[in-house]
């Protein structure tokens, strides 16, 4: 399952990070909170993985975060 942030919607809430630290990490070379996926490619068999990917789509206030195309909207 793949895992991605559009930079281009992504404004920096830092949710996805705070949320799933597992998965996200503040991007030290960005000054606006955008994040680096730490886990682009999420293993379909591990529950708490996909868990967490789903939760950040329901969290993003951008909705910038994608799992395998679909966003949490």
């Amino acid at each position: 399952m793949r895992l991605e942030v559009d930079w281009d919607v992504c404004v920096g809430h830092g949710q996805c990070y705070l949320r799933a630290p597992q998965l996200f990490e503040p991007n030290p070379d960005d000054d606006w909170g955008k994040p680096d996926v730490l886990v682009p490619d999420v293993d379909p068999a591990d529950e708490a993985q996909v868990a967490a990917a789903r939760k950040s789509l329901q969290l993003c206030p951008e909705f910038a975060i994608t799992l395998d195309g679909v966003s949490g909207r």
